[in-house]
């Protein structure tokens, strides 16, 4: 459906990004979308946080710091602003680093930890408060939380983040007269990420946040893990290596997803479902009459993939994909 300018009327947009894991560059997207795209809503699910660390390292003659196998340099305080913001812009976390510290941090586990939780937490503050900057004065709702990949520490931080507001196990009442719950957390996955449940677990917190919606069809299900056997949910099948298998065909993909997702979605029916986590499987699919979305993840590129959704007292009355 090709997506239009908002009309007058009770129309209101959602926009919807998910997956950024640090990235400067896709935050700063998601925040212009408020002016850029008219939306009334700004919603970011999970795995907001970065993976690394890049040691940005002072030495005799100004900085530097390694990117993609490339080293980059700084002479000046300007040119380090610019390297910072090539790192950041790949989801990493540039961190200011004497070349004591930046040895210290490939060898010390307990060093790194702390120099990594420290940068998530100044980057959020950071965020914050440029959120406040873009978004203060206006109707704006922005809403954000935690995806299996973050750590569950930092859900207090987001708690009270001022504009934008943590959303995570909450029924939220949205613009346009929408209910919203959320849920962060996925299924087991290869990598024993920060905030993974069983099947069964998944199922009964989110069976306990859909027990508090009263009208599934003005409801949107923000449920960071897809439902499974779908278009959603498709991922490398990885060997005991972690390494992608690969047949005759290409590369051997495989559900990843819920179905305790699946199977709430398919028997309440909610107007929209809200999903990420599989960045390989953007897309659209329906589940009975749930338009259900996943706009995928190419944070790596500083691209922000993203949905467009207009509601209205009729329903969903268009939806786009779009990167940028």
């Amino acid at each position: 459906m090709r997506w239009r300018r908002r009309s007058a009327g009770d129309r209101t947009r959602l926009f919807f990004a998910t997956d950024i894991h640090g990235s400067e560059r896709c935050f700063r997207k998601w925040l212009n979308a408020a002016k850029a795209l008219e939306a009334d809503c700004l919603l970011l699910g999970g795995d907001i946080t970065g993976k690394a660390v890049a040691p940005v390292v002072e030495g005799p003659n100004g900085w530097h710091a390694t990117l993609n196998g490339r080293t980059l340099e700084a002479r000046d305080e300007a040119e380090l602003d610019e390297l910072q913001t090539k790192v950041r812009a790949r989801g990493l976390y540039a961190v200011l680093l004497s070349p004591d510290e930046a040895e210290r941090l490939g060898t010390d586990d307990r060093f790194y930890e702390s120099t990594f939780a420290g940068a998530m937490r100044e980057t959020l503050g950071r965020w914050a408060e440029l959120a406040g900057e873009r978004l203060a004065g206006s109707d704006v709702v922005a809403c954000f939380m935690l995806g299996n990949d973050d750590p569950p520490e930092l859900a207090e931080l987001l708690a009270d983040s001022g504009v934008i507001s943590y959303c995570e196990n909450e029924l939220r009442e949205l613009p346009g007269d929408v209910e919203m719950i959320s849920c962060g957390f996925s299924t087991p996955t290869p990598w024993h990420t920060p905030r993974e449940l069983s099947e069964e677990d998944l199922g009964a917190r989110i069976e306990e946040l859909a027990a508090r919606v009263t009208r599934p069809e003005r409801a949107i299900f923000n449920f960071h893990c897809p439902p499974r056997d779908t278009h959603l949910d498709q991922a490398p099948s990885l060997d005991d290596q972690l390494r992608p298998r690969v047949g005759a065909g290409g590369l051997v993909m495989e559900s990843v997803g819920s179905s305790s997702v699946r199977e709430l979605i398919e028997r309440t029916e909610p107007l929209l479902g809200l999903h990420g986590h599989v960045h390989e499987s953007t897309g659209v699919q329906r589940l009975g009459g749930t338009v259900c979305i996943n706009p995928g993840s190419d944070y790596q590129d500083g691209v922000l993939r993203s949905v467009v959704v207009d509601v209205t007292s009729e329903g969903i009355a268009q939806w786009q994909l779009l990167q940028a």
